[in-house]
Protein backbone atom coordinates (compact mmCIF):
# COMPACT_ATOMS: atom_id res chain seq x y z
CA UNK A 1 0.00 0.00 0.00
CA UNK A 2 1.33 3.61 -0.92
CA UNK A 3 1.67 6.18 1.72
CA UNK A 4 -1.41 8.34 0.58
CA UNK A 5 -3.26 5.17 0.50
CA UNK A 6 -2.01 4.23 4.01
CA UNK A 7 -2.93 8.15 4.87
CA UNK A 8 -6.52 8.14 3.04
CA UNK A 9 -7.38 4.93 4.91
CA UNK A 10 -6.40 5.06 8.13
CA UNK A 11 -7.28 8.94 9.20
CA UNK A 12 -10.44 7.31 8.85
CA UNK A 13 -12.41 7.60 12.58
CA UNK A 14 -14.39 4.46 13.17
CA UNK A 15 -16.93 6.31 15.84
CA UNK A 16 -17.10 9.26 13.45
CA UNK A 17 -18.46 6.47 11.16
CA UNK A 18 -20.38 4.84 13.30
CA UNK A 19 -22.03 8.02 14.78
CA UNK A 20 -22.80 9.31 11.06
CA UNK A 21 -24.57 5.27 10.19
CA UNK A 22 -26.71 6.07 13.39
CA UNK A 23 -28.14 9.45 12.27
CA UNK A 24 -28.43 8.16 9.13
CA UNK A 25 -30.91 5.57 10.14
CA UNK A 26 -32.28 7.12 13.11
CA UNK A 27 -33.83 10.53 10.99
CA UNK A 28 -34.80 7.71 8.32
CA UNK A 29 -36.54 5.64 11.19
CA UNK A 30 -37.87 8.82 12.72
CA UNK A 31 -39.41 10.32 9.57
CA UNK A 32 -40.86 7.37 8.68
CA UNK A 33 -42.50 6.54 12.29
CA UNK A 34 -44.07 10.09 12.10
CA UNK A 35 -45.27 10.15 8.47
CA UNK A 36 -47.23 6.53 9.60
CA UNK A 37 -48.52 8.09 12.86
CA UNK A 38 -49.27 11.87 11.69
CA UNK A 39 -51.50 10.60 8.91
CA UNK A 40 -53.58 8.82 11.29
CA UNK A 41 -54.67 12.21 12.80
CA UNK A 42 -57.95 14.63 11.92
CA UNK A 43 -56.20 17.59 11.96
CA UNK A 44 -58.37 20.88 11.98
CA UNK A 45 -56.07 24.27 11.31
CA UNK A 46 -57.89 27.47 12.98
CA UNK A 47 -56.74 31.03 12.15
CA UNK A 48 -54.20 30.60 9.45
CA UNK A 49 -55.72 33.81 7.92
CA UNK A 50 -54.26 35.93 10.70
CA UNK A 51 -50.84 35.42 8.70
CA UNK A 52 -49.65 38.50 7.66
CA UNK A 53 -50.21 39.72 3.85
CA UNK A 54 -49.38 42.34 1.75
CA UNK A 55 -51.01 42.74 -2.02
CA UNK A 56 -52.17 38.79 -1.47
CA UNK A 57 -48.82 37.47 -0.79
CA UNK A 58 -48.09 35.90 2.71
CA UNK A 59 -45.06 37.97 4.14
CA UNK A 60 -42.32 36.19 6.07
CA UNK A 61 -42.81 35.70 9.55
CA UNK A 62 -41.74 34.41 12.85
CA UNK A 63 -43.62 30.70 13.75
CA UNK A 64 -43.54 30.31 17.28
CA UNK A 65 -44.81 27.16 19.21
CA UNK A 66 -43.71 25.93 22.45
CA UNK A 67 -41.52 23.13 22.25
CA UNK A 68 -44.29 20.85 24.25
CA UNK A 69 -46.66 21.85 21.71
CA UNK A 70 -44.51 21.47 18.35
CA UNK A 71 -45.16 19.00 16.54
CA UNK A 72 -48.98 19.24 15.45
CA UNK A 73 -47.31 22.66 14.23
CA UNK A 74 -44.67 21.03 12.66
CA UNK A 75 -47.12 18.89 10.36
CA UNK A 76 -49.31 21.30 9.54
CA UNK A 77 -46.68 23.85 7.98
CA UNK A 78 -44.39 20.97 6.31
CA UNK A 79 -43.48 21.44 2.54
CA UNK A 80 -42.85 25.40 3.09
CA UNK A 81 -39.43 25.48 3.30
CA UNK A 82 -39.39 27.06 6.13
CA UNK A 83 -36.16 27.67 7.73
CA UNK A 84 -36.14 26.14 11.71
CA UNK A 85 -33.92 26.94 14.61
CA UNK A 86 -32.76 23.49 14.94
CA UNK A 87 -30.10 22.71 18.03
CA UNK A 88 -26.91 22.11 17.93
CA UNK A 89 -27.03 18.77 21.41
CA UNK A 90 -26.70 15.44 20.39
CA UNK A 91 -29.92 15.02 18.40
CA UNK A 92 -30.07 18.27 16.52
CA UNK A 93 -28.50 16.54 13.71
CA UNK A 94 -31.30 13.89 13.66
CA UNK A 95 -33.87 16.50 13.96
CA UNK A 96 -32.61 18.30 10.97
CA UNK A 97 -32.28 15.56 8.76
CA UNK A 98 -36.40 14.82 9.32
CA UNK A 99 -37.22 18.30 8.87
CA UNK A 100 -35.91 18.24 5.19
CA UNK A 101 -37.52 15.17 4.24
CA UNK A 102 -40.76 17.32 5.45
CA UNK A 103 -39.99 20.13 2.96
CA UNK A 104 -38.45 21.92 5.47
CA UNK A 105 -35.47 24.39 4.66
CA UNK A 106 -31.66 23.28 5.82
CA UNK A 107 -31.69 24.34 9.33
CA UNK A 108 -29.74 26.74 10.97
CA UNK A 109 -27.88 25.26 13.47
CA UNK A 110 -27.92 27.07 17.05
CA UNK A 111 -30.08 27.19 20.53
CA UNK A 112 -30.25 29.26 23.61
CA UNK A 113 -27.36 27.21 25.11
CA UNK A 114 -24.91 26.31 22.43
CA UNK A 115 -23.96 28.28 18.58
CA UNK A 116 -26.81 30.68 19.37
CA UNK A 117 -25.64 33.37 17.49
CA UNK A 118 -24.65 31.85 14.45
CA UNK A 119 -28.18 30.34 14.37
CA UNK A 120 -29.32 33.93 14.95
CA UNK A 121 -27.58 35.05 12.16
CA UNK A 122 -28.81 32.82 9.75
CA UNK A 123 -32.22 32.92 10.89
CA UNK A 124 -32.21 37.16 10.70
CA UNK A 125 -30.97 36.52 6.95
CA UNK A 126 -33.75 34.29 6.02
CA UNK A 127 -36.36 37.08 7.15
CA UNK A 128 -34.31 39.31 5.34
CA UNK A 129 -34.62 37.21 2.17
CA UNK A 130 -38.03 36.91 2.49
CA UNK A 131 -38.34 33.38 3.83
CA UNK A 132 -40.41 32.34 6.80
CA UNK A 133 -38.88 31.25 9.73
CA UNK A 134 -39.55 28.31 12.97
CA UNK A 135 -38.89 28.90 16.67
CA UNK A 136 -39.70 26.86 19.59
CA UNK A 137 -38.96 30.10 22.02
CA UNK A 138 -38.33 28.04 25.22
CA UNK A 139 -36.31 25.10 23.54
CA UNK A 140 -34.22 23.10 23.76
CA UNK A 141 -34.05 22.79 26.98
CA UNK A 142 -36.47 25.13 29.13
CA UNK A 143 -37.73 26.29 31.53
CA UNK A 144 -40.69 25.12 29.84
CA UNK A 145 -42.94 28.13 28.32
CA UNK A 146 -40.09 30.82 29.11
CA UNK A 147 -39.29 32.68 26.02
CA UNK A 148 -36.10 33.31 25.29
CA UNK A 149 -34.55 36.55 23.99
CA UNK A 150 -34.00 34.76 20.49
CA UNK A 151 -37.01 34.77 19.02
CA UNK A 152 -37.72 38.61 19.66
CA UNK A 153 -34.47 39.59 18.55
CA UNK A 154 -34.49 38.01 15.70
CA UNK A 155 -38.39 39.40 14.63
CA UNK A 156 -36.72 42.61 15.44
CA UNK A 157 -33.80 42.29 13.41
CA UNK A 158 -35.42 40.40 10.22
CA UNK A 159 -38.38 43.44 11.12
CA UNK A 160 -41.10 40.16 11.15
CA UNK A 161 -43.75 39.53 13.00
CA UNK A 162 -44.57 36.67 15.53
CA UNK A 163 -47.02 34.42 14.55
CA UNK A 164 -48.07 32.04 17.59
CA UNK A 165 -48.89 28.87 17.05
CA UNK A 166 -50.37 25.74 19.16
CA UNK A 167 -52.08 22.50 18.91
CA UNK A 168 -54.70 20.31 20.81
CA UNK A 169 -55.38 16.72 20.21
CA UNK A 170 -57.97 14.82 21.32
CA UNK A 171 -56.08 12.07 22.69
CA UNK A 172 -51.80 12.11 23.11
CA UNK A 173 -49.03 10.87 25.01
CA UNK A 174 -47.56 13.07 27.38
CA UNK A 175 -43.96 12.16 28.19
CA UNK A 176 -41.74 12.88 31.17
CA UNK A 177 -39.46 15.09 29.64
CA UNK A 178 -38.82 18.71 30.59
CA UNK A 179 -41.37 20.21 28.69
CA UNK A 180 -44.19 17.73 29.11
CA UNK A 181 -44.28 16.84 25.39
CA UNK A 182 -47.26 16.07 23.91
CA UNK A 183 -47.61 13.06 21.34
CA UNK A 184 -50.99 12.73 19.88
CA UNK A 185 -51.99 9.32 19.22
CA UNK A 186 -53.50 7.83 16.30
CA UNK A 187 -56.50 8.69 14.58
CA UNK A 188 -56.68 11.50 17.84
CA UNK A 189 -58.67 15.20 16.31
CA UNK A 190 -55.68 16.90 16.36
CA UNK A 191 -56.16 21.03 16.15
CA UNK A 192 -53.64 23.35 15.03
CA UNK A 193 -53.98 27.22 15.63
CA UNK A 194 -52.45 30.02 14.64
CA UNK A 195 -52.70 33.57 17.30
CA UNK A 196 -52.61 36.92 16.45
CA UNK A 197 -49.62 38.37 15.08
CA UNK A 198 -47.13 39.53 18.06
CA UNK A 199 -44.51 42.53 17.41
CA UNK A 200 -42.39 42.77 20.43
CA UNK A 201 -41.71 46.38 21.66
CA UNK A 202 -38.11 47.31 22.48
CA UNK A 203 -36.47 49.94 24.61
CA UNK A 204 -33.44 50.68 22.76
CA UNK A 205 -31.43 47.19 22.09
CA UNK A 206 -33.44 45.66 25.36
CA UNK A 207 -36.60 43.76 25.31
CA UNK A 208 -39.14 45.96 26.56
CA UNK A 209 -40.60 45.56 30.09
CA UNK A 210 -43.52 43.42 30.48
CA UNK A 211 -43.07 42.13 26.33
CA UNK A 212 -42.36 38.00 27.91
CA UNK A 213 -45.65 38.47 29.65
CA UNK A 214 -47.41 39.63 26.99
CA UNK A 215 -45.89 37.11 25.01
CA UNK A 216 -46.80 34.51 27.02
CA UNK A 217 -50.36 35.38 27.35
CA UNK A 218 -50.74 35.58 23.67
CA UNK A 219 -49.54 31.85 23.37
CA UNK A 220 -52.11 30.84 25.99
CA UNK A 221 -54.54 32.80 24.03
CA UNK A 222 -53.16 30.71 21.13
CA UNK A 223 -53.11 26.84 22.86
CA UNK A 224 -56.90 27.91 24.23
CA UNK A 225 -58.11 28.41 20.68
CA UNK A 226 -56.65 25.16 19.46
CA UNK A 227 -58.52 23.71 22.34
CA UNK A 228 -62.17 25.42 22.32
Amino acid sequence: MSGADASAGGTRDPRAAKRARKVRWLSRLGYWCLQALARTWRVEVRGEGLWPSEGGRRLPVVLAAWHGLMIGPIWTVRDRGIVVLASEHGDGEIISRILERMGYAPPARGSSTRGGARGLTTIVAALRAGRTVAFTPDGPRGPSRVAQPGVFVAARRGQAAILPMSMHASRAWRLRSWDSYCLPKPFARVCVAFGDPFTPVFDGEVLAAGEGERFAAAMDATEAKAGA
